[in-house]
């Protein structure tokens, strides 16, 4: 069921998409269309017109808001997925969606301090089609201490603009594949249906129906799961991340040698489909409100879906690659050191070097927060690799297990 909450879109948005609405030939356009215009079109979409609004001031927190910490040591389990390729002359940091380019900045600021025989050979490219989240990357690289030497490292380009295994190194990602368009489906007596939306032009608003699937792809990614949704019963509503396969089938034909790190929130599919969680995970999200009403606000709200974690491994693995590891995001940080920050916070006196009692308590609030298994830390952190010499060692962000 949809929640009501306060609508205040982006009206020329809107009216594009009623216009592909119109335009497409039975009235009515998948909601992965809807949300791929609602998100990303151009210069209208929530990305693409303000390049979303993250932080204390916008509508969503991500980790490298809470703490630079997040992406320090994340910075430690690149270097060592760099030792782990034999410590070569040149290794390529490819970072997917990077936001308001904070996780780039903190991680090129310790690698800058703190990995000298990997700095002078590192490159780091963004994967971003956000102008203004290009220009806030910028502006934020920029402002860093040293940002003129960090800029430097850094290239702007798309996926398709890389050869096949081009990259030696490692493709990251965090909190980017559940905001990719997503396929809603619904389970009718008949069997497996697709919601599409329309548009109601006495009310102005939109609306769903339901229809055939667009694609049989649908049907096929349930059995390639061996779930069968039908036996959930008749209502049974979901999500269907095709773009998120995609992306990374692509990842992993650049990636010549090296890891794919990917942290978003998510579950394996066993719990991403259980027959309990009947009107599926999509989220939306403004000034830190979150509600489940994508056709309000549209243009001005983020839309995300819950990842799927099964089906990227498994569609890993038919593109050439090995799953090091699935873990919690919680205990990923933990095993790359994050309790030893938190214990030297929680000394009653101890007092980290230039840090006041009230910056002590704030820091230690945010890496709880990062930790919070019934919020981020309850992320899902997946490992994939190619082409790792047989001498690679385990990896510490995975020595913790789930």
């Amino acid at each position: 069921m949809i929640a009501p909450v306060q609508d205040s879109d982006n009206p020329s948005l809107k009216a594009a998409i009623r216009q592909a609405i119109q335009q497409a030939p039975e009235g009515r356009i998948t909601f992965a269309r809807f949300m791929e215009m609602a998100l990303y079109y151009p210069g209208e979409g929530y990305y693409t017109h303000r390049g979303g609004l993250l932080g204390v001031r916008g509508d969503y927190y991500t980790a490298p808001h809470l703490s630079p910490l997040f992406g320090q040591l994340i910075a430690r389990q690149l270097i060592e997925f760099w030792q782990n390729l034999g410590s070569p002359a040149s290794f390529q940091i490819v970072e997917g969606g990077a936001g308001q380019g904070l996780l780039a900045g903190d991680i090129l600021s310790i690698l800058q301090q703190n990995a000298p025989e990997l700095w002078p050979g590192l490159s780091y490219t963004i994967i971003e089609i956000s102008e203004p989240l290009r220009l806030a990357q910028r502006r934020r690289l920029s402002a860093i201490p040293g940002g003129s030497e960090l800029i430097g490292k850094v290239a702007w380009r798309d996926l398709t603009e890389f050869e096949p295994g081009e990259v030696k190194g490692v493709i990251l990602s965090n909190e980017l594949l559940d905001a990719f368009p997503v396929h809603l489906v619904i389970v009718e007596p008949a069997g497996l249906r697709e919601i599409y939306v329309t548009f109601d032009e006495e009310s102005g608003r939109f609306e769903e129906t339901v229809g055939p699937l667009s694609t049989s792809e649908l049907s096929r990614y349930f059995e390639r799961l061996g779930l069968d949704l039908h036996s959930y019963g008749a209502g049974y509503r979901t999500e269907v991340n095709l773009d998120a396969l995609g992306w990374l089938s692509r990842a992993a034909g650049i990636l010549g040698r090296g890891y794919i790190l990917t942290v978003d929130y998510g579950y394996t599919a066993e719990r991403r489909y259980h027959p309990l969680r009947r009107s599926g995970t999509l989220q939306c999200y403004t000034a830190h409100t979150v509600h489940t009403n994508p056709y309000v606000n549209v243009g001005v709200q983020d839309i995300t879906a819950h990842v799927d974690f099964t089906s990227l491994m498994r569609e890993g693995e038919a593109s050439g690659l090995k799953n090091e590891g699935f873990t919690s995001q919680a205990l990923f940080l933990a095993g790359l050191g994050l309790g030893d920050h938190l214990a030297v916070l929680s000394d009653p006196v101890a007092r980290p070097p230039g840090m006041t009692t009230k910056q002590k308590l704030a820091e230690r609030e945010a890496l709880q927060r990062l930790i919070n298994p019934n919020g981020m830390g309850n992320f899902g952190v997946l490992i994939q690799s190619k082409n790792i010499p047989p001498t690679a060692l385990p990896l510490t962000g995975l020595s913790l297990k789930l």
